[in-house]
């Protein structure tokens, strides 16, 4: 009798080599499936490796899973957890009571939570049309009575230091869907930075993928073909040269942005619920500014006590430079631990500031482009403790900005959110992370992600395990 024939084992494109197209790729090769990765860039990585040196925050929930701080502990890779101290500068330019400015931020808080709760239990009734600045506002005159004067300030305050809310999503809180603000709230977790970079991090997500994958760069995917079912055809892809490829599967891994962008990439069209997704789904426009000076000025004498992260609130000071009064925020990366310290602040910018200052620097050579910042943002660095003009370690040696929002492979922006006028969010989410199984093809991201892990590093490696996951499951079934 003859032997049975082998079974080929199933073989599976993923686009792009993010996290979530490498931890989709690691789960594959551990059900046994062949895998090709395609990847536009040079290289591996993602938005993972578009930091300058690596440095990025990590939000999560206390006691919650979170796969990149497990990593990180696991890789012995230094992590930071900010002090509770911040310095909040009015509009005029004066700081703020170091009491006040703690009692007013923990209001706020405690408000944004109250939003989250409130977003979550009635979001049915909640109209469209509802922000989240709209719910801070009624809580502000609500928990801060009265019209005297002192009242008046801090409900001014409150409302000033909420626009910070665009730093976590990438868009004005007056563009927040309350309706849908339970989406976000993963931001109201412990805030943590990765001290030094990702390196180790990643060397442990990219390596199953770089031993037992194929890996293929500067390819990329112009059109993807899918069978109308799954038993009619295997899965093509073309890709930019004109090469055309056939997989059992395809899952892509490509931002938010870019999918928005190239829906007419899917031949035949999408199902209209997923195209609904992707266009009712926000990308943000979060941008960061690293300014890096001889020494950290700001922290002489204070040793350890400076605050983790200040704030100018509606700057009136700077009207030649920001005549929209756009608030600023940094966070003191001289606060890690001794080893890991350096003198430099980050500032995230976000919305049309964001956009302001990227395409103020675009394409201009380093010199022009640090003169352009540099007087962008000293009306704010100066202010802070122990600043001299003139004094040569107030002068910024370099300055570096990301420009997430000109690059094309990046999805012309930073991660999901979710604004007014969104009719139902978590259906979209919902659409785009089920994907279409019976024509082969599978979505995965942060965009896709576990709604605790919207917009995440996490969210991403989470999207990419469940997808992989998915597929092997359903080949089980076979």
């Amino acid at each position: 009798m003859a032997a049975p024939e082998k079974k080929s084992q199933p073989h599976v494109c993923v686009v792009g080599a993010g996290i979530s197209g490498l931890r989709c790729a690691d789960v594959l090769l551990q059900h046994g499936f062949q895998v090709t990765i395609f990847e536009a860039r040079e290289r591996i990585g993602g938005r993972i490796l578009t930091q300058p040196e690596g440095l990025t925050p990590m939000k999560h929930a206390t006691g919650g899973k979170h796969p990149i701080r497990d990593l990180a502990i696991a890789t012995s890779t230094p992590l930071h957890t900010w002090n509770s101290h911040q310095n909040i500068y009015t509009s005029s330019g004066t700081l703020l009571p170091k009491a006040k400015a703690a009692s007013l931020s923990t209001l706020l808080w405690d408000i944004i939570e109250e939003a989250f709760e409130y977003s979550e239990a009635h979001g049915a009734s909640i109209p469209e049309t509802a922000s989240l600045y709209d719910f801070i506002a009624e809580k502000v005159i609500e928990k801060i009575p009265g019209d005297d004067e002192t009242a008046r300030e801090d409900r001014k305050l409150v409302s000033e230091m909420s626009e910070m809310w665009g730093a976590y999503v990438g868009h004005p809180v007056s563009r927040q869907s309350l309706k849908f603000a339970w989406l976000e709230e993963c931001c109201g977790g412990e805030e943590m930075f990765i001290e030094t970079t990702y390196e180790s991090i990643f060397e442990a997500i990219s390596k199953p993928a770089l031993d037992g994958a194929v890996i293929q760069l500067k390819k990329r995917v112009t059109k993807i073909t899918t069978p109308e079912a799954r038993n009619s055809s295997k899965i093509s892809v073309t890709t930019e040269e004109g090469q055309k490829f056939e997989f059992d599967e395809v899952v892509l891994t490509t931002p938010l942005g870019w999918l928005k962008r190239n829906k007419a990439a899917f031949q035949p069209a999408l199902p209209e619920r997923i195209l609904q997704g992707m266009e009712n789904i926000s990308v943000g426009i979060l941008e960061k500014v690293y300014i890096t000076f001889p020494t950290a000025f700001w922290t002489e004498g204070l040793e350890d006590n400076f605050a983790g992260y200040t704030n100018w609130l509606s700057p009136a000071y700077a009207s030649d430079t920001n005549p929209h009064q756009w608030p600023q925020e940094i966070w003191n990366l001289a606060a890690f631990s001794p080893e890991n310290r350096r003198p430099t602040i980050l500032f995230y910018i976000y919305g049309d500031c964001s956009t302001y200052i990227t395409t103020l620097v675009r394409g201009k050579a380093d010199a022009e482009h640090y003169t352009l910042l540099d007087a962008f943002f000293k009306p704010y660095y100066s202010l802070l403790p122990n600043f001299e003009e003139g004094k040569a370690e107030c002068k910024p040696k370099a300055i570096l900005s990301t420009e997430w929002q000109k690059d094309e492979l990046n999805g012309n922006g930073s991660y999901c959110n979710f604004q007014v006028g969104i009719k139902d969010a978590a259906g979209d989410v919902k659409a785009i992370r089920e994907g279409c199984p019976e024509r082969r093809l599978w979505f995965a991201g942060e965009h896709t992600a576990p709604f605790e892990e919207l917009g995440t590093a996490a969210g991403a490696y989470m999207s990419g395990e469940a997808v992989g996951t998915r597929i092997a499951e359903k080949y089980k079934a076979i």
